[in-house]
């Protein structure tokens, strides 16, 4: 009885080794089936479905830009609106003021000066 269940055993174990033997040349072969039916078109269809989701993607991020420019754009304008009403509100000077009153001191200077030169010129002859 021992010697029927190692036979058994072996008898088995072939059988398993055969089918995995068989099993994997099946697995090969179709394996081998599918890439040559698949390769070319799914390789084709991946590569055309990622070119068009970069193209996607940079369209898109150049739309945000795009928008992000036009926001910060709107935003400066009106800051500069705001800026210019809370100015005239508080009486302040503008840019323009300010450069008009320094030009102005620059030439009330200007006069001083000479009317200093002329002052000493007029002193000097009764020293």
């Amino acid at each position: 009885m021992a010697t029927r269940n190692s036979g058994a055993m072996v008898d088995l174990r072939s059988v398993i080794t055969i089918a995995r033997r068989q099993g994997g040349r099946l697995a090969g072969r179709l394996s081998r089936d599918v890439q040559s039916l698949v390769p070319m078109d799914a390789r084709d269809l991946a590569i055309e479905f990622e070119q068009g989701m970069r193209t996607r993607a940079d369209a898109a991020l150049k739309e945000i830009e795009e928008r992000g420019a036009l926001v910060i754009d709107v935003v400066e304008r009106q800051l500069a609106t705001l800026s210019r009403a809370v100015l005239r509100r508080f009486s302040a000077a503008t840019r323009g003021e300010i450069d008009a009153l320094d030009q102005r001191v620059a030439l009330l200077e200007k006069r001083l000066r000479s009317l200093e030169r002329r002052r000493r010129k007029t002193r000097r002859p009764s020293a």
